[in-house]
């Protein structure tokens, strides 16, 4: 009896011990995970995607647009490098960059632009509709700017948008959040601690 006892609490130990390393992330730990909310759209390639395509593996997820000056291209390159960091292990990893500038961005535009990166990385456009229900479902801000030249112009234009990246694990929960401004090491520590649950 001593011994059953024993072992009972040998395994409660070993489980709570598991359960809190689950949230020791650099990033900000979403408490508890909560299911990724869905996102449907075309990828880079032309086949459609849904979140289903990348179920297994640890999810790095971000929005943004071909004509960012700064804050879009600076992510997809450190995506580059946790990418080549993770080496063998990146089969296990999946980028995906989702336009929030339809207008624009074309899925030949996203063909142009997402693989130059890394072609393993996927670069959705969604119609107005599914743009819609991936703003609502992240909780993003979308604000598309004035044109240069002025309204009803086809000038150059902003999009301000929520720069967070989400981080979703094998089972499609999300885990993490971090700034725009994460450090890479960061970001490739917390990604190795989610691919070795």
């Amino acid at each position: 009896m001593h011994r059953i006892f024993l072992s009972g609490l040998v395994v409660l130990v070993l489980s709570l011990s598991a359960c809190g390393s689950r949230v020791e992330l650099n990033g900000n730990a979403v408490v508890p995970p909560e299911p990724a909310a869905a996102l449907d759209g075309t990828n880079w390639d032309g086949k459609p995607f849904s979140m289903e395509e990348v179920r297994g593996r640890v999810t790095l997820v971000f929005f943004g647009y071909t004509f960012c000056p700064d804050v879009c291209p600076l992510t997809l390159a450190k995506m580059k490098q946790v990418t080549r960091a993770l080496g063998d292990r990146a089969e296990d990893f999946a980028v995906i960059f989702v336009s929030v500038d339809s207008k624009r961005d074309s899925v030949e535009k996203l063909a142009e632009y997402v693989p130059g990166f890394d072609p393993r990385f996927y670069g959705l456009r969604l119609e107005v509709d599914e743009l819609e229900a991936a703003i609502e479902g992240w909780d993003l801000t979308v604000q598309i700017g004035q044109p240069k030249d002025g309204p009803g112009t086809d000038s150059y234009y902003y999009v301000d948008h929520t720069g967070t990246y989400f981080v979703v694990d094998q089972e499609g929960q999300l885990r993490v959040t971090y700034p725009p401004n994460a450090k890479v090491e960061d970001l490739l520590a917390d990604i190795e601690t989610l691919l070795a649950e």
